[in-house]
């Protein structure tokens, strides 16, 4: 499910919640260790994602929130802030060093991504995640 996530409606945040969870509170999120990843660089996309993404030259960043039925990624085009939310049951991770390829099964959208700065993608994010990916 790809949302414009700028201005949420109730509605919409109704259908994120039922497609994904509820947010984890901030004492859980504590408990956790955190809940969002660090800042991830969107190397290639496919081709549904290209009028967010293909359109700048600029480099594009986005990052992840797990929740506790799947995961959102999110990022920025222009001034709107895009959200790319991901069920658990239909989540393909694929992880190395210093990259990530997530794709949703059940639409075949996908996201090659890296970690910024020469930094290896957090291991203890990828913990949390395979966890709750079960």
């Amino acid at each position: 499910m790809i949302l414009n996530i700028s201005y949420q409606s109730k509605s919409q945040e109704r259908d994120i919640n039922v497609h994904v969870g509820l947010s984890y509170t901030f004492w859980e999120s504590l408990k956790m260790g955190g809940s969002g990843s660090q800042k991830l660089i969107i190397n290639d996309c496919h081709e549904i994602f290209d009028p967010y993404l293909k359109q700048l030259h600029s480099t594009k960043y986005c990052n992840i929130e797990l929740r506790p039925k799947g995961i959102g990624l999110r990022f920025r085009y222009k001034l709107e802030a895009i959200g790319w939310f991901i069920p658990y049951t239909t989540l393909d991770y694929h992880h190395e060093d210093f990259s990530l390829k997530i794709q949703d099964q059940l639409t075949g959208f996908f996201m090659n991504l890296k970690a910024s700065h020469r930094n290896r993608i957090n291991l203890k994010f990828m913990n949390k995640m395979r966890q709750l990916a079960g």
